[in-house]
């Protein structure tokens, strides 16, 4: 397939009912991309369509499908997640109906002409999914579901959407202050189909203490929970704001499964000891914080991270290791910040190392834990990127810019994947 240069592909469009468009979920089956969000106009090759919170177009010429048209009512849509064995794509969100047809939460549509499979009817009909992912165990299919739906987890059968019970976690006792109710924000599962990781709210998963992240064991009739996890996730970050206190958000493995990484809001460290420091290394503390940053972590050693990233005061909300670097999506305005605070570019105040400049996207080598040359430029953001997507083509960006490279290109965005040298 040839790729095209990215002025070709999709744009939002910004109207009176959604002045602030924006992608928040990606997908790919085929030679089609799907972006989901909140919005209802977008434009490709200058000619405007409309489009409900998701879109299908050709990810290499861009051209939309015009069969692709759902109509969605009630909400967004938070997540994708593809089957390209029977051609279907499934939508979570916050939508209530599709077509006229109640469906909440989460949906099964045709990926060519964006039908309902109405044999798909999951028993939850409210709530927010924020993530899916579909797994293959030991030959059997799931959907998996996060949000705060049924048990905040959930292992739907991707055929009829009824729970098939294969994860029975309980997840409970929301963190006191956090927003809205007990909610898992993000889930990823390692390359083995072995691990599945999940951030959130939470402070209970099975009667155990898991503040903020827990790791499912997964085999082919059940899931259990792991052992693993880093104890600097219970500690918190500085805020005090409702819908920052869950400070963890994005989370992925490595392609080896070695190591797992997680971002996070909730400004800086609660206190400076907790700052992780790039010129200490196997000096510093072993239970330092992730706020407002990215870390990342052995699944071989829960008890130390292997490095942290700050922003210095800017939430990072998504996250994609593709091996050679680790991608990072928010609204920060600096990377390699430790001593940063509200959006001041301090760097390492002892070492003198300086703060890198980066505009709400930056990679990370996945060695150093120190930003690489690659800046593409994404324009100004307000709540910033939640969706990643690295295929043959690049690197595909979902967020609420309006511009990429000095150029309007709101909503959506697609940037070349360079080998990364460690550099400011």
């Amino acid at each position: 397939m040839t790729i095209r240069a990215s002025a070709v592909m999709p744009r939002l469009v910004a109207t009176d009912t959604l002045p602030n468009p924006h992608v928040d979920a990606l997908a790919v089956l085929g030679d089609t991309m799907f972006a989901g969000g909140a919005f209802d106009r977008v434009e490709q090759g200058g000619v405007e369509a409309l489009r409900t919170h998701v879109v299908a177009f050709d990810r290499g010429t861009g051209e939309l499908s015009t069969r692709f048209t759902p109509r969605l009512a009630g909400g967004q849509v938070w997540a994708l997640a593809t089957d390209p064995a029977t051609s279907s794509v499934y939508i979570g969100g916050t939508f209530t109906s599709v077509d006229g047809v109640v469906r909440g939460a989460v949906a099964k549509l045709d990926a060519t002409t964006g039908a309902l499979d109405t044999g798909f009817r999951p028993a939850f009909r409210k709530g927010q999914v924020n993530d899916l992912e579909l797994v293959e165990v030991g030959g059997v299919k799931h959907l998996v579901v996060a949000g705060n739906p049924a048990r905040k987890v959930t292992s739907l059968n991707p055929a009829t959407g009824r729970d098939d019970g294969w994860i029975t976690t309980s997840v409970t006792d929301q963190l006191p202050g956090s927003w809205g109710t007990v909610t898992a924000h993000q889930i990823a599962v390692d390359p083995s189909r072995t691990h599945l990781a999940v951030t959130g709210n939470f402070q209970q998963v099975d009667g155990e203490a898991r503040s903020k992240f827990f790791m499912l064991d997964l085999a082919p009739t059940s899931t259990s929970l792991s052992p693993w996890y880093y104890p600097g996730f219970a500690k918190p970050c500085a805020t005090q704001a409702p819908r920052r206190i869950a400070n963890l958000q994005g989370v992925d493995f490595s392609p080896d499964g070695s190591s797992i990484t997680v971002t996070a809001t909730g400004q800086i460290p609660a206190e400076k000891t907790d700052i992780w420091y790039a010129r200490l290394g196997d000096a510093n503390r072993p239970d330092t914080s992730v706020c407002d940053g990215i870390g990342r972590f052995s699944l071989a050693d829960p008890t130390k991270p292997q490095w942290i990233n700050y922003t210095g005061g800017d939430s990072v909300w998504s996250v994609s290791d593709t091996g050679a670097a680790v991608y990072a999506g928010g609204h920060f305005k600096w990377l390699d910040n430790p001593d940063g605070y509200a959006s001041i570019g301090t760097g390492d105040k002892v070492s003198g190392a300086a703060a890198a400049r980066r505009s709400a996207i930056g990679a990370i080598d996945p060695r150093t834990g120190l930003a690489v040359s690659w800046n593409p430029g994404l324009g100004q953001t307000k709540i910033g990127g939640k969706a990643f997507l690295a295929d043959s083509a690049g690197l595909w960006i979902g967020n609420d810019a309006a511009s990429f490279g000095g150029t309007p290109r709101r909503g959506l965005q697609l940037a070349p994947l360079p080998s990364p040298v460690a550099a400011n």
